[in-house]
């Protein structure tokens, strides 16, 4: 029974949760399961309600997602204030919000407090891709339903047939699993450039740590805005993930193939719990960037506080 089926026997069920937290890697396929979760809840099988919520104009439906770093204040109020009213056409109400992890402390504390007293029959799809980066708080008031990992090797392939290079595409594939935002990133910036300095610095974490701080100042002029950062961030645990997958013997799922080698040599220098304390200090990392820290300072604990 597949992540749909499991949902759709709660509805059928009368066992609907008040909340409900999507965890995967696959953001477009949990983005269309919630979107077709909401049609069966506030639809059932009636097609001109369904095309309303497909269009974002169902009155009892709201939509919360962002293109920028973080979901603002005031989207999370509107949210709130919409989601206190009865419902208009039927018996509940929907929300989703996309990239949960995107709202600031503040607006997962605004959303903290509906989810403790939701109105009758309203009921949150939250979404996320970094679940680690969401408040424990959160977690305990939904019901988690996990999606299968995607295979990443095929996302790649996919964004190369978009004539994306391969070595970027490697990239792109840490930080998203939606084809158009890898595909307006690449397009934004030179990734290319970016790639080599994030794998240099990540070389010089192992190696050199006086010139990892030094490396800061380059590292962030190619990452100039905070979601280049924050791809940076990403980037930077895909290589401690290959680090990892060589220290267990996984080798189809290496991210970095032109590195394989060097990331082999590091395998024998670090023990497991230094390279899990790496994916502690990057968590730790997205979430001050998250919350507007200083990008250096961010890149600066990751050396101080990172491999010795």
């Amino acid at each position: 029974m597949d992540e749909r089926e499991r949902l759709t026997k709660a509805y059928y069920s009368n066992k609907l949760s008040h909340a409900y937290l999507f965890e995967g890697d696959d953001g477009q396929k949990m983005q269309q399961v919630a979107i077709d979760f909401a049609k069966l809840i506030l639809c059932n099988e009636n097609n001109q309600c369904q095309l309303k919520v497909e269009s974002l104009n169902h009155p009892d439906f709201m939509y919360v997602s962002s293109e920028e770093t973080t979901i603002k204040k005031d989207q999370v109020e509107q949210l709130v204030h919409h989601m206190n009213q009865l419902p208009i056409e039927g018996d509940y109400k929907v929300y989703i919000i996309e990239s949960f992890e995107k709202l600031t402390v503040q607006g997962e504390n605004s959303i903290l407090k509906f989810l403790e007293e939701p109105p009758e029959n309203t009921i949150a799809i939250l979404l996320s891709t970094k679940p680690e980066q969401i408040l424990d708080t959160i977690h305990s008031r939904c019901q988690h339903v996990y999606f299968k990992p995607i295979n990443k090797l095929h996302f790649i392939d996919r964004l190369v047939e978009r004539d994306i290079s391969r070595p970027v595409a490697e990239l792109l594939s840490t930080y998203t699993t939606q084809t158009e935002i890898a595909v307006a990133l690449n397009e934004e910036t030179d990734l290319t450039a970016l790639r080599k300095s994030i794998v240099k610095w990540c070389q010089l974490l192992l190696t050199n740590r006086s010139m990892a701080l030094i490396a800061i100042v380059d590292l962030l002029k190619q990452a100039k805005n905070r979601r280049l950062q924050l791809l940076t961030l990403a980037a930077v645990n895909g290589f401690f993930e290959d680090v990892m997958h060589a220290k267990v013997g996984i080798i189809d799922d290496v991210i970095y193939q032109d590195l394989q080698e060097d990331i082999k040599g590091y395998t024998k220098k670090l023990t497991y719990n230094q390279i899990i304390l790496m994916y502690d200090q990057i968590t730790e990392a997205h979430k001050k960037l998250n919350q507007n820290v200083n990008p250096t300072l961010v890149f600066e604990q990751i050396v101080i506080k990172g491999v010795k």
